[in-house]
């Protein structure tokens, strides 16, 4: 156990720094993207799965590790994805209340964000929560008549799996270069950046043969809360989750990162998020992220990597709640 625990500190500890040096997890460059102001956070996102993609592929390819393609996430009777739009949906609209997400509030914490602090909190009420209802609400939005299932784009497009890699690297090369103008000069080069989460992710299927996560740990530490409240009766593991062993690494690598780097062009600074908002935002955005079985973490850089269907439709309901939301938010501030 002792390997495991080192494997999951290694990976969570690169996953942290990569995050750290990438600077997509500073709030203003996530809400001016949700704003349609700065397209850097989406030109690492696009690199970042872009380079998932390939390798996952090749790890598949030479049977180092299987493609982890995530499952879907039903919504009651009929709806096989609505889990996952809906999830996705309070993601986002999370995403726009803390500028975080499940991954980035950890990172935020290690660089001394002042906003992280209530939307850990707020993170970790929704993992509380979660625990609580879900085994009185998951019965009716996941009947047993809806089977889970890990289905692929190409899959579910009936392509080649060729043709859609190579329509997923065109797709990254184009936007890149549409966005490039977009880009504030003073951040640091989104290229780099998102193959540095790339590598992380290699990292993380060669030592623990699955990809990056990070939501898991918040319903984790939910599940611990309410045992030690007495309110879950179930018996405490023995071992303290691997989940919360890659949180609790990934603020340990931001920090040795951020304090290793000679120079850097990260400010966390420029963008004010009061404490009440921060800490609903957090509630929202971990409940929802567990809801669709994963955030921008899980869904967006590993379920989009492994090409799952599930991910794209949870990828879809957290940025365009995150960027109508945010419009509407500042609409209404500038009327």
């Amino acid at each position: 156990m002792l390997l495991e625990d080192a494997e999951q500190i290694t990976t969570g500890a690169l996953f942290g720094a990569a995050l750290t040096a990438s600077g997509v997890f500073t709030p203003s460059i996530i809400l001016e993207q949700f704003e349609l102001k700065n397209f850097y956070m989406v030109q690492v996102f696009a690199v970042a799965v872009g380079s998932s993609a390939l390798i996952m592929l090749a790890f598949d390819r030479t049977g180092l590790v299987q493609r982890p393609v995530r499952p879907n996430s039903p919504l009651g009777s009929h709806w096989l994805y609505g889990g996952n739009l809906l999830g996705g949906i309070m993601v986002g609209l999370g995403m726009n209340l803390t500028g975080a997400c499940p991954g980035t509030v950890l990172v935020q914490l290690a660089q001394g964000i002042q906003s992280a602090w209530p939307a850990a909190v707020g993170a970790l009420l929704g993992g509380v929560a979660y625990n609580h209802v879900s085994p009185m609400l998951l019965p009716h939005l996941r009947p047993q008549s809806m089977h889970t299932v890990k289905r692929t784009i190409p899959q579910a497009a009936h392509l080649p799996e060729s043709m859609t890699y190579a329509l997923l690297g065109t797709s990254v090369l184009g936007l890149l270069a549409i966005t490039h103008g977009w880009l504030h000069a003073s951040g640091p080069f989104s290229s780099v950046g998102g193959l540095a989460i790339g590598a992380a992710q290699a990292v993380s299927l060669l030592l623990t043969s699955g990809p990056v996560g990070v939501s898991t740990a918040y319903e984790d530490a939910g599940r611990y809360i309410l045992q030690i409240l007495h309110v879950d009766k179930t018996p405490k593991p023995s071992q303290v989750p691997k989940a919360i062993i890659f949180a609790a690494a990934m603020v340990a690598g931001s920090a040795a990162f951020g304090r290793m780097a000679i120079s850097s062009s990260i400010s966390p600074a420029g963008v004010y998020i009061p404490f009440w908002q921060a800490l609903i935002g957090g509630f929202i955005m971990v409940f929802g992220a567990r809801l669709g079985g994963g955030c921008t973490s899980g869904h967006g850089l590993s379920g989009m990597g492994a090409l799952s269907v599930s991910s794209l439709v949870t990828v879809v309901g957290m940025f365009g709640a995150g960027i109508l939301s945010r419009l509407s938010m500042t609409a209404t501030l500038t009327v």
